[in-house]
Parts: structure tokens; C-alpha cells; sequence
């Protein structure tokens, strides 16, 4: 996993903009209320490295890369943070799924930010998992140039 000092400035965008579509910070409401009510640099840590929720950003290519998983999206999945650097993000849906999230993908494009998707998702190794409870959104910078799109979602085995 890499470094907090290192994905700092990624989560402080995927932050930002997380609070422009839910009106809240990202781990607020999941995270110890001595979190809550620290410094952002400490909630983004504890969001980055302990988090029970995955934590994942998509780039805007054509064929999207993620640049940014947080611990228990490296868990779940069972990529290192530089593995998931190099993955194509539709192959986190198995394939008979991908269509699905593709349209998915294009939903939240359209309108910002999707809150209750649920799905069916592969770990490196093959093994299925559905997601619940997502809620996805656009990744902009300070500037609003789009980044692509975050996702905040909860795993549950099938």
C-alpha cells in the first residue's frame, strides 16, 4: 500500500469532490467520532488505510485505469495499490457483468453521482463478490477539470 503522503493530494480531490455531491466529508458517519472531528489530513488516513468501505477512482481514458484504491479495496480485490495502477477498471466486473457497469459508468457521467448501485465484482483470483450501498461521483480538481469518477462501496460475499 502506499504511503499516505504519496495519495494525499488524490484523496483530497476525491474528498472535495465527494462533498460537492453528498454534502458530506468521505469516511464521516463510518469512521470513530475522534476521526470525525480531526484534521483532514488524519480522516484521509484512516479513510486510505482503515476504512472498512472500498475506496476506488477511475480515470477518464478511453479504456479507464484506476488511480487511486484505498487498503480495503486492495483486500477485497486482491491487487497491490500498483497493480490497480495498471488495471483496465472495467475488469473489476467479471465479464458477463461488464456491459452493466459500463452503462453505469456512462449514468454517472450523465448526472454526477449515483448513490445505491449494487453489483457483482471478481477479485484478481476469480472469485465473486457482490457490491452494495455504492455511491459513485464525479472527480473533479480545484479547477473542475473532470478526473473521472470515485466510488465508495461496501463488499458482502455472495
Amino acid at each position: 500500500m502506499k504511503a499516505i503522503h504519496e495519495v494525499l493530494p488524490f484523496l483530497k480531490m476525491l474528498d472535495a469532490s465527494y462533498q460537492r455531491y453528498f454534502s458530506k466529508p468521505l469516511g464521516v458517519g463510518f469512521c470513530p467520532s475522534y476521526i470525525e472531528h480531526a484534521s483532514d489530513p488524519t480522516r484521509l488516513a484512516w479513510v486510505h488505510a482503515e476504512a472498512p468501505f472500498m475506496l476506488l477512482a477511475q480515470d477518464t481514458q478511453a479504456e479507464p485505469v484506476y488511480f487511486y484504491s484505498n487498503a480495503a479495496a486492495s483486500r477485497q480485490f486482491g491487487y497491490s495499490a500498483e497493480e490497480f495502477l495498471r488495471m483496465p477498471a472495467r475488469l473489476s466486473a467479471p465479464p458477463d457483468g461488464q456491459k452493466q457497469r459500463a452503462a453505469l459508468v456512462q449514468s454517472v457521467e450523465e448526472r454526477g453521482f449515483l448513490t445505491g448501485y449494487s453489483g457483482i465484482r471478481v477479485t484478481q483470483g476469480g472469485r465473486l463478490f457482490r457490491i452494495r450501498d455504492s455511491e459513485l461521483w464525479r472527480v473533479e480538481d480545484p479547477q473542475g477539470t473532470h478526473l473521472g469518477m470515485g466510488a465508495l462501496v461496501w463488499h458482502e460475499p455472495l
